[in-house]
């Protein structure tokens, strides 16, 4: 058996020489930006809408202001540098989404479209089918107005509100389906979040300043 210290020689020539200069090629020779530099909506057409502008359609966690703080989607427009319109409603389940997207989208012209529902739809015992159907829905909204949608998966719950985590993991894998099959981003922050449950909500449900913090932070990720 060859030592797998000694280079293999193909006309006189290491191959793991050749395989180190056409890597230095591909990668910085030709000048070739590679996909992680991409950011979202590079190269997309946003016809009339402006591309500096978010709206994050949600619920009490979209609207925020339980931490005593700014609410995450004031933290990531100062993040990302857009404008960022707040259209969380407190109460709010998906199908309220699906009916206020099309009317929002075209009167206020955003370029991304923030899908943040589910946690609502958890608790009020609405079957995972019809959240995937409202989400779709919003979705489409957003396409067909030229707008580029961006999912987020529902938190976990904590305390007594634990009891529907069940529905929220059935709802999260209906979003992470939609997001699949329509080729849309989902930021997966259930699965940020529950790794340390504890520090990131208050009363099994809302955001304290850290949870707000770190979910303004991932979906900035999502845009860069």
């Amino acid at each position: 058996m060859t030592p797998t210290h000694t280079p293999v020689l193909l006309k006189g020539r290491p191959v793991i020489a050749l395989a180190g200069l056409l890597l230095f090629l591909m990668g910085q020779g030709t000048g070739c930006l590679s996909s992680s530099s991409k950011k979202l909506g590079d190269g997309h057409d946003f016809g009339p809408n402006d591309p500096d502008l978010v709206l994050a359609m949600g619920d009490s966690i979209t609207a925020g202001g339980y931490s005593g703080g700014p609410p995450w989607p004031a933290r990531f427009g100062g993040i990302v540098g857009k404008s960022v319109i707040n259209d969380g409603i407190p109460g709010a389940m998906s199908n309220v989404g699906a009916s206020r997207a099309p009317g929002l989208i075209t009167s206020r012209r955003p370029g991304f479209v923030i899908i943040f529902y589910g946690a609502n739809d958890a608790i009020q015992g609405i079957s995972a089918d019809a959240t995937e159907g409202s989400i779709r829905a919003m979705v489409n909204a957003a396409k067909s107005n030229q707008a580029i949608p961006v999912l987020g998966t529902v938190l976990p719950m904590s305390g007594s509100r634990s009891i529907y985590n069940g529905r929220v993991d059935q709802i999260n894998e209906r979003i992470r389906s939609v997001g699949r099959s329509e080729s849309v981003k989902v930021v997966d922050l259930h699965r940020v979040v529950a790794r340390d449950p504890d520090r990131y909500l208050v009363d099994g449900l809302h955001l304290n300043a850290a949870g707000e913090e770190l979910v303004a932070l991932e979906f900035n990720d999502a845009f860069n």
